[in-house]
């Protein structure tokens, strides 16, 4: 644990802190957490926690930020996962004016409780033909879509494959579903296939669910989503994938990684996420099958007892499509693609290590957690804003940056954290304990 120790004069170690905190744990639920706030503290003390942190103006490639410790920041962006440079576009404001103006600004009580609104039940029609499937339900946010689908999809007596770098959001609502729970590399469609023959073998009467991922957000890793379909298919079991950061914001039309694969209309669930690509919150379940909705609606807490999606933010979902589908749209894609490539060269060029490939994520490697919280404590004081990524989303006692790229970055930006990327490398290594 030396790596957690910090060169700052007269602080306690931070993993003395930790282990402090463990040690006394007690049954206060409450004071459980007044222990563990020293060592956020600590870190905050050393510089070492620039996350999270507050925007004090709109979401774009340069940003103003406030952080946890009050410190204003001002640097250029890529910790907004804003890929098509959506959340402040022209035509999506207005859409959002002229939404306020009909339809009010919420939906004022669940689904089941009269909150559903026209215009979302305009945009699950469009988000099914957008992705050539029979029905789409919207949900107020990603994680509740993919919360509401697998509760409801999973009994206990079900089991469900899942790749170990998957995101944290699906790990625990299969957690809250099933014990029955498989981590298998979905890079490797044949082991996939050889785990699915065993559990059909061992459990013929048991559900089988497959989850993968078309860019996973640790790495920017891509799976070979036919070869897992048809292994589903083999052996009798539902296949589901999250398209979450690659829907809108690549390939033609905007299909993301399924499109690029032909695979639309042709997986049993899609669940996906508004955040990235379509300037909003929000996500969504999709699928051919004719009592997925009806499930969903009866049955997913997220629907059930969340007031319902806002109708101004499925006028900026169904904005944001049309925008997609437009010139335009195909332009903001091509130029994400040149940055994240520009990006992603520039890093490898410098030895950085950039795995998975490219898209609106640049995955940076940097090794171990201490390394990484002063890269970006280095990073942060010379205007780079980037995100870290730390345990659970990552193995423990690793971490890397998630660099979030934008269609509006230009060249200079890009260049610009390179170079303060390569600087805070090289001030990280030098105030380095060993």
């Amino acid at each position: 644990m030396r790596a957690m120790h910090d060169d700052h004069r007269g602080l306690p170690e931070l993993e003395t802190v930790a282990a402090d905190y463990l040690e006394r744990e007690g049954p206060d639920l409450l004071d459980r957490w007044e222990r563990h706030q020293a060592f956020w503290e600590a870190r905050m003390a050393a510089g070492l926690d620039p996350q999270p942190r507050v925007m004090l103006d709109r979401v774009g490639p340069e940003a103003h930020v406030l952080s946890r410790g009050q410190d204003r920041l001002r640097g250029v962006n890529f910790a907004s996962p804003d890929y098509l440079s959506l959340s402040s576009h022209p035509a999506l404001a207005q859409a959002a004016r002229e939404a306020i103006g009909r339809w009010g600004l919420g939906a004022s009580g669940p689904v089941c409780v009269q909150g559903g609104s026209l215009p979302q039940q305009v945009l699950e029609e469009r988000v099914a033909d957008l992705l050539c499937c029979r029905d789409a339900t919207v949900f107020p946010s990603g994680w509740a879509a993919t919360h509401g689908v697998l509760t409801t999809l999973l009994r206990e007596d079900d089991h469900v494959i899942l790749d170990p770098a998957c995101h944290p959001a699906l790990r625990e609502a299969a957690a809250r579903a099933t014990a029955n729970r498989h981590a298998v590399s979905q890079r490797n469609p044949g082991a996939v296939a050889a785990y699915l023959a065993l559990l059909r073998l061992r459990h013929p009467r048991a559900g089988l669910l497959v989850v993968a991922e078309t860019v996973c957000a640790a790495d920017s890793g891509d799976q070979d989503l036919r070869a897992l379909r048809d292994a589903c298919r083999e052996h009798g079991a539902t296949f589901m994938i999250c398209a979450g950061h690659d829907l809108g914001a690549i390939g033609h039309g905007g299909l993301g990684f399924l499109g690029e694969q032909g695979l639309a209309g042709e997986v049993d669930i899609v669940v996906g996420s508004f955040s990235a690509s379509f300037g909003s919150a929000g996500g969504f379940v999709a699928g051919n099958a004719s009592g997925l909705k009806p499930a969903l609606l009866g049955f997913a807490g997220p629907l059930l007892h969340a007031t319902a999606f806002s109708p101004v933010q499925a006028c900026i979902v169904l904005a944001a499509m049309d925008l997609l589908r437009s010139a335009e749209g195909a332009q903001r894609r091509r130029r994400l693609m040149a940055n994240a490539m520009q990006l992603r060269q520039g890093l490898a060029a410098r030895a950085f290590t950039v795995p998975g490939r490219p898209s609106g994520i640049v995955p940076v490697e940097i090794g171990s957690i201490a390394d990484a919280r002063r890269l970006t404590r280095a990073a942060t004081a010379r205007g780079g804003l980037v995100e870290l990524v730390e345990h659970p989303e990552v193995p423990r006692f690793s971490a890397r940056w998630r660099l979030h790229v934008m269609a509006d970055h230009t060249e200079a930006q890009i260049d610009r954290m390179i170079a303060i990327a390569v600087a805070a490398r090289e001030e990280a290594q030098a105030r380095s304990p060993g």
